[in-house]
């Protein structure tokens, strides 16, 4: 008994059914097949149309994924590293930026009242080379009191900003007080005996002294490790 033979489909040669022509079939108008039964890319392409020359998989072979090496677009960055603030200030900190004011009030005072005091300080070889320059003797005396006020108020708010630095833990002002406290030292063991002829002077050597203090409490064991730098986080 004979059976029936399948009846050909569109676009398949009966004589070569491994060798589909039709318009879908692998060997479409893309290009002829290969040996495989796959086309060839790039073997024919149309009129106006690029070669693709993407390497196509043969039968069982594994088709690698265009996407795999590419970046997630919810890929984040890692965190720049942070600097722990610093918490409060230590005691001996604290002190010390107090008398450090309490130093600059007295410089203040010490120094405005000396501005009015300058005019009395010249000479009469200086009165009479500012009177020969057309000078008149109340404008130098204005001029030289304004200045004397000036420079007094530039001392004083020295003093308040190494307070206010020193007690935020920057290290720089404490090293920026060390020197001026230097100064103060070096100036008191040279001019000791003129610190007692006047009570300007009583005031000056206060002022020297107490900053010296201030300084001397912020190399104290307990405030040295506020001023070192914290270690940086990465998060």
């Amino acid at each position: 008994m004979s059976t029936p033979e399948n009846p050909s489909e569109p676009g398949r040669d009966p004589n070569y059914p491994n060798n589909p022509a039709g318009p879908g079939s692998p060997a479409g108008p893309a290009g002829p097949a290969g040996p495989d039964g796959f086309t060839r890319p790039g073997a024919a392409a149309g009129p106006g149309e690029a070669p693709d020359s993407r390497p196509v998989p043969q039968y069982g072979q594994y088709a690698p994924d265009p996407n795999a090496y590419a970046q997630p677009s919810g890929y984040a960055y890692p965190p720049q590293p942070v600097r722990p603030a610093k918490g409060s200030a230590p005691r001996e900190v604290v002190i010390g930026s107090w008398l450090i004011i309490a130093a600059g009030v007295l410089s203040l005072i010490n120094n405005v009242i000396t501005s009015f005091v300058l005019p009395s300080f010249m000479t009469s070889q200086e009165r009479q080379a500012f009177a020969d320059a057309g000078l008149e003797e109340q404008g130098v005396n204005t001029f030289l009191i304004a200045f004397g006020i000036v420079v007094a108020l530039i001392g004083f708010g020295i003093y308040v900003l190494i307070a206010l630095f020193v007690r935020r833990g920057k290290n720089w002002a404490r090293i920026l007080g060390t020197v001026f406290a230097a100064f103060s030292l070096l100036g008191i063991f040279t001019m000791l005996g003129a610190y007692f002829t006047s009570p300007l002077s009583l005031i000056s050597l206060a002022s020297s002294l107490l900053g010296i203090a201030g300084i001397v409490m912020l190399y104290l064991q307990p405030s040295t490790p506020y001023f070192r730098k914290a270690p940086l986080y990465p998060y």
